[in-house]
C-alpha cells in the first residue's frame, strides 16, 4: 500500500508573496495585472484551514503566488481543497516573471472535485511564480492550496498505531453518575515508527519537518485510500543513530477537522 505526504515546500506564503488580479487569457495565460480586488479572500488559500473559501468570481481571475527563489526546482505536486464539486475548472500557470503567466498551459483540473484535488505538474516546476486561474467561470469553493512536494513514506515498522480520539470531557457527580461533554467529533491519529533509515531519506524527512515547522503547518497524508489533512506532533522526527549512517525515528499525526 502506497503511503506518502504532500507538504508545502518552504512553508506557506506570507501576505507580501500573494497577489490577485487578472490575466489576459485564462486558457493560454498572458499578462498579469495586479488589481488587489479581483479575487475575494485570496489569503484564505494559505491560512492553514479548510473552513473558509476564496472566491474567483469569473474567468480570468487569478491569484499569483511567489514561492521564492529557494523553491525553484523543488515543487512536484499541487493540492487544493474544495467544499463542493464545480464544473468550472482551475488552471495553473508558472513563469519567472511576476507580471506575466506562461503562454502555454502548466496544469489543469477541468472540473473541481469535492474534497482534495491533486495535480502533478508536467512542466514549469522550475519557475518561481505560480498563477492559479479560474478559466471557465466562477469558482468559489476552494479553501486551501498547497504548492509543494511529495514524500513517500518508507521503512514503516508494521507495529505502528492508528485510532480515533474524541474530545470528550467526562465528569462524575457525588452520586457516581457520569456526565460527558463532547467538544468535537472524531479525529483520527497515526503513529509510525520508521526504522533503518539511511542518510538520504533522513535528509528528506528533515526537509519536510523544516518546511512545516513540525506542528506549525498542516499537510496531507495519503494512507493508500484517501487524503487526510493532518498536523505533526512536536516530538516527531527525532533521530537515533542505531548504526553508522543508519537511523530510527517516529512520526505522530493527528487529523485536522478544519
Amino acid at each position: 500500500m502506497s503511503q506518502f505526504f504532500i507538504y508545502p515546500f518552504n512553508g506557506r506564503p506570507v501576505s507580501a508573496q500573494v497577489q490577485n488580479g487578472t490575466i489576459s487569457n485564462s486558457a493560454n495565460g498572458g499578462a498579469f495585472t495586479n488589481t488587489g480586488t479581483s479575487v475575494t479572500n485570496p489569503m484564505r488559500l494559505f491560512d492553514d484551514s479548510i473552513g473558509t473559501a476564496t472566491d474567483f468570481p469569473a474567468a480570468h481571475r487569478v491569484v499569483m503566488v511567489d514561492k521564492g527563489a529557494a523553491s525553484v526546482g523543488q515543487i512536484d505536486r499541487i493540492a487544493f481543497f474544495s467544499t463542493a464539486q464545480d464544473d468550472d475548472g482551475i488552471r495553473f500557470f508558472t513563469n519567472d516573471s511576476p507580471s506575466n503567466s506562461t503562454t502555454s498551459n502548466f496544469t489543469t483540473k477541468d472540473s473541481v472535485d469535492e474534497n482534495w484535488n491533486i495535480l502533478e505538474p508536467t512542466a514549469g516546476a522550475s519557475k518561481r511564480y505560480y498563477y492559479m486561474a479560474a478559466y471557465e467561470g466562477q469558482v468559489n469553493t476552494i479553501t486551501e492550496l498547497i504548492i509543494g512536494k511529495k514524500l513517500d513514506l518508507t521503512n514503516v515498522k508494521l507495529s505502528g498505531l492508528e485510532g480515533v480520539n474524541y474530545g470528550n470531557d467526562t465528569m462524575i457527580s457525588r452520586g457516581g453518575i457520569e456526565f460527558s461533554n463532547q467538544r468535537y467529533g472524531k479525529k483520527r491519529f497515526y503513529n509510525f515508527d520508521l526504522t533503518f533509515i539511511n542518510e538520504t531519506y533522513k535528509t528528506s524527512l528533515e526537509t519536510m519537518r523544516d518546511s512545516v515547522d513540525l506542528s506549525h503547518h498542516k499537510f496531507l497524508y495519503y494512507d493508500g485510500n484517501e487524503y487526510i489533512y493532518v498536523r505533526m506532533s512536536d516530538d516527531s522526527l527525532r533521530f537515533k543513530e542505531v548504526a553508522f549512517g543508519v537511523y530510527d525515528t517516529s512520526i505522530k499525526l493527528t487529523e485536522q477537522l478544519s
